[in-house]
């Protein structure tokens, strides 16, 4: 992010989209419960170390690294979030000041944290306890994003083709040896799975979701789902923190492996 857009941020102040966090020794609870109010709604962008006027008070330089991981640390703990989110904090430099920045997409899912479901109202995060306020937020994910959902402009050239040998296969050996697949056409094969599929509300036909999560390029991938990402972390000395950290961003079937 660059000075001037900063700086026009910090001028407009807190929307239904931005927060500032005074932070303090440390990052406290209700930033998580932004995060999670964000997640459920439109996305939105948080700035540690602001003040409610748009006054950047700073965070130490050293400090600003060990921050960082904690909060990795954090939105990766099921105990906390669930469900667990990945997002990639960047460390600024404004004015001869450092601040944390965490760009959060809308999310596939209803999120708690703490066992608590946040929505984002104006410029404030609220508590939704109400069953029929919870059950219409899961109504709209689902209107957004499903497996189901057909990307006409997608064709047979945005897909990882390649993929389905190993796919025949692996069904060939869990079937003794014969199996449909090993008979069809690649275009038989992505209908009969039904990643190849007519919508009976509108009658458009195409590939779905499905399709490019399980066998799309990487960055077809990107396009349709930018907020798509594996997050893979390794806790095994550090059990409070992580080890080791891979971020994979490619189709479902590759990421597995």
């Amino acid at each position: 992010m660059d000075t001037r857009t900063m700086k026009t941020i910090l001028e407009i102040g807190e929307t239904i989209a931005v927060e500032f966090k005074r932070c303090g020794n440390g990052i406290e609870s209700d930033v998580y419960e932004t995060v999670c109010s964000f997640l459920n709604r439109f996305g939105g962008d948080i700035f540690l170390w602001v003040l409610d006027d748009g006054t950047v008070s700073g965070v130490p330089e050293k400090q600003a690294p060990d921050m960082v991981k904690n909060f990795i640390s954090c939105i990766s703990n099921p105990a906390l979030f669930s469900p667990t989110i990945y997002l990639n904090p960047e460390i600024l430099d404004y004015e001869g000041k450092k601040l944390i920045h965490i760009h959060i997409l809308p999310s596939a899912e209803v999120h708690c944290y703490k066992k608590v479901i946040y929505d984002r109202v104006n410029d404030a995060d609220v508590k939704v306890t109400a069953t029929a306020q919870i059950a219409q937020m899961y109504i709209c994910k689902q209107e957004i994003y499903t497996e189901k959902k057909i990307f006409p402009y997608v064709g047979l050239e945005d897909l990882r083709l390649d993929l389905l040998p190993k796919l025949r296969i692996m069904a060939a050996n869990n079937s003794g040896q014969t199996h449909p697949w090993s008979s069809m056409s690649d275009e038989e094969v992505l209908k009969s799975t039904r990643l190849y599929s007519i919508d009976r509300v509108t009658g458009a036909k195409g590939y779905n979701l499905a399709a490019v999560m399980l066998l799309g390029k990487d960055d077809v991938i990107a396009d349709v789902v930018p907020a798509y990402v594996t997050d893979a972390l390794l806790r095994k000395v550090n059990i409070d923190r992580y080890d080791e950290r891979e971020i994979i961003k490619t189709n479902l079937i590759e990421s597995y492996e």
